[in-house]
């Protein structure tokens, strides 16, 4: 009988949805971005099979784990870590495209951290090479959606932007996470009740009740071409809106969640009226207003999450 191939140090795992025209770039960062580690690298395509059959073709040694349909992003996660054989997982968006060691130094980071440390990521960049704010995203609270409401944001920490050196934060971004797999395992990876947006939040406030502490480390970088290609639409806002109601009715009390409820609401009525007053001569503006028309206009699509009976998915009927 052969001998077990050995364990790879890393499981690099990727959910695809209609991903081909970005796919190609980012796998093939991949050798360079973690060439002193082994890795092996899953995939799901939670799309029409068009990202499927491309990595199939150009990419044969990608695992590639069967379609259930589009599952979401945790439960694509979920369903690739489970057969996943490395000591630590690595959530990697198709979009994204890596530096080199990028993955080599999070890695190097996770050997001799304190095991009080359970994730690691990389600075993310856009286009221009500018870091995007996925970098320093808070945990939700009424406080946050209080200011959003106001046209502020304190979720993202304009003040602390600075990308030159290590540091300690309270959410890694989802598109680019090494995790320890003996804390995924813990919390039982992604809470699949997350259909999109802030199931990766969900699971950093979980592992923060537990004592974690999650690092972002400043020379891992990696270009991200956010929606590659899907505009952020009034649809998508809508999944937005009940992911992040999906973490209210998650963790909070029904009184806390009511003013959650309230204070999206006004916030998204106050970029919309911004857009139909001033977007005649702030492009910007009008186009940050078009996408939370729905969210304004449908609270009762929204505003119970992703509840099986009464949330998003089940008000539009498909997925």
């Amino acid at each position: 009988m052969a001998p077990s191939p050995p364990l790879p140090t890393v499981s690099i795992l990727i959910v695809a949805y209609n991903s081909t025209s970005v796919i190609t770039s980012c796998l093939a960062s991949i050798p360079q971005a973690c060439g002193r580690h082994d890795f092996e690298v899953l995939l799901v395509d939670n799309g029409d099979g068009s990202t499927e059959t491309l990595v199939t073709a150009t990419f044969p040694d990608v695992q590639i784990v069967p379609s259930r349909g589009n599952i979401g992003f945790a439960g694509g996660n979920n369903l690739l870590a489970a057969q996943a054989r490395g000591r630590f997982l690595l959530l990697l968006n198709p979009d994204m495209v890596l530096e080199a060691e990028a993955i080599d130094y999070l890695i190097d980071a996770a050997v001799v951290a304190d095991p009080s440390v359970a994730a690691w990521g990389g600075v993310t960049l856009d286009r221009a090479g500018n870091p995007d704010y996925g970098n320093t995203v808070h945990i939700p609270s009424l406080r946050e959606m209080a200011s959003r409401m106001l046209g502020r944001s304190i979720a993202v920490d304009k003040g602390h932007l600075g990308i030159d050196a290590d540091a300690e934060v309270a959410v890694l971004s989802g598109s680019f996470i090494l995790f320890q797999r003996q804390a995924w395992d813990e919390v039982e990876g992604l809470d699949a009740r997350y259909f999109l947006y802030c199931e990766e939040v969900d699971l950093f406030y979980r592992l923060s009740l537990r004592g974690y502490k999650f690092w972002r480390i400043a020379k891992s970088r990696a270009f991200h071409d956010i929606g590659h290609g899907q505009a952020i639409t009034p649809v998508r806002m809508l999944y937005r809106a009940a992911g992040n109601m999906e973490f209210a009715r998650r963790h909070w009390n029904g009184r806390r969640q009511e003013l959650a409820f309230i204070l999206m609401w006004l916030g998204a009525w106050q970029r919309v009226i911004a857009g139909w007053l001033l977007g005649r001569w702030f492009p910007h503006i009008q186009t940050v207003g078009s996408s939370h028309r729905d969210i304004a206009l449908r609270p009762g699509f929204w505003r119970h999450g992703y509840d099986p009976d009464r949330g998003l998915l089940a008000k539009l009927g498909n997925r």
